[in-house]
């Protein structure tokens, strides 16, 4: 004969499959669904370059001035091109990246654009200028980079910098979101004078 604890498990095991045999088909899972029509997917390009504006090509760099004595000057210019259909706002600033922050301090600037009407002055460090474009025009900016200041400690220094220029969408100093920005190296040393 049959242990006690054989025979249970032999009747629970006939329960159970006659239970699974009787229940009808089950199905655990859930499943939604939701179908939303008319929805459109677009994108935008936004781009633009910097170039040189006597012969369009691409510029990573502007001012290269080694030794510069207080009342010199130097000029530049650049054309900033748009590179997409798509209207843009941009800003303008400089960045210090390296050197003597009094001399840099110092450095006074002045933009001009191309029918000469001057679009700002003053010392390099507060540069802020904003622009925008439309589709794939350009403009052109006139650079004026200049030392007034006769100050001893101003001599044999140096002064490395970007211009910053990045578009935005709402306000200048935003973050995240999409945007184009480049960087304009310069560099400047002054010299030694009496």
């Amino acid at each position: 004969m049959l242990s006690p604890g054989i025979k249970r498990l032999c009747l629970f095991l006939i329960f159970l499959d006659l239970f699974l045999i009787r229940m009808g088909y089950t199905d655990a899972d859930l499943f939604a669904d939701r179908t939303v029509s008319h929805n459109m997917f677009s994108f935008i390009s936004l781009d633009f370059s910097t170039r040189t504006s006597f012969n369009n090509n691409p510029i990573t760099s502007l001012f290269h001035i080694l030794g510069l004595q207080p009342s010199g000057f130097d000029l530049s210019a650049i054309r900033v091109q748009g590179e997409s259909n798509q209207n843009f706002k941009y800003h303008l600033r400089a960045l210090k990246t390296n050197g003597d922050d009094n001399f840099c301090n110092h450095l006074k600037i002045d933009i001009f654009n191309r029918h000469f009407d001057r679009k700002f002055s003053g010392k390099l460090m507060d540069l802020d200028l904003n622009s925008s474009l439309s589709g794939n025009e350009s403009e052109d900016w006139i650079f004026f980079l200049s030392l007034s200041d006769r100050d001893p400690s101003l001599k044999n220094k140096i002064c490395e910098f970007n211009f910053d220029f990045k578009t935005y969408r709402g306000a200048p100093g935003e973050s995240g979101g999409i945007f184009a920005q480049r960087l304009i190296n310069n560099i400047v040393s002054s010299g030694s004078w009496q």
